[in-house]
């Protein structure tokens, strides 16, 4: 008798710690961070593309219209020295690196433009040249 209630004191303690396991798999779990709000992830998922909000330093710095701030890899400084304001850049992550320049920025038009980044900071979001006044609209 005295095994028996052994025997199924230890079949209750397998089936409880069994269950509990089981129990915490079912919880889904918590999405990572969007990359594309706030740049803090090294991976880009294309597509993406933004348009330039400014060139300064003679094309050392690019800054886009999300207010991401992008230095530009030495070599490839003369390409973006000719880049304008509303210009369209697609961004691409660098599998293979120069450095730490890990973000290709691409200016599309009639001759594809290519330069290596890396992200500087942020600015303040301002309006492309091209979008409307905002004052302007009339809410009544």
């Amino acid at each position: 008798m005295r095994s028996v209630a052994s025997i199924a004191g230890l079949a209750l303690a397998i089936t409880v710690w069994s269950a509990a396991p089981a129990a915490a798999q079912d919880v889904a779990p918590t999405p990572p961070p969007s990359c594309l709000s706030d740049w803090s992830c090294t991976r880009v998922h294309p597509p993406l593309g933004l348009y330039v909000s400014a060139v300064e330093g003679g094309g050392r710095y690019v800054t886009l219209e999300d207010g991401s701030h992008w230095e530009i890899e030495y070599s490839d400084r003369a390409t973006t020295a000719a880049w304008q304001a509303d210009d369209f850049i697609g961004i691409e992550t660098i599998w293979a690196p120069r450095g730490d320049f890990n973000i290709l920025l691409s200016r599309v038009g009639d001759v594809e433009q290519k330069a290596a980044g890396r992200l500087a900071g942020r600015r303040a979001v301002a309006f492309r040249s091209s979008d409307p006044d905002p004052g302007g609209f009339d809410l009544e």
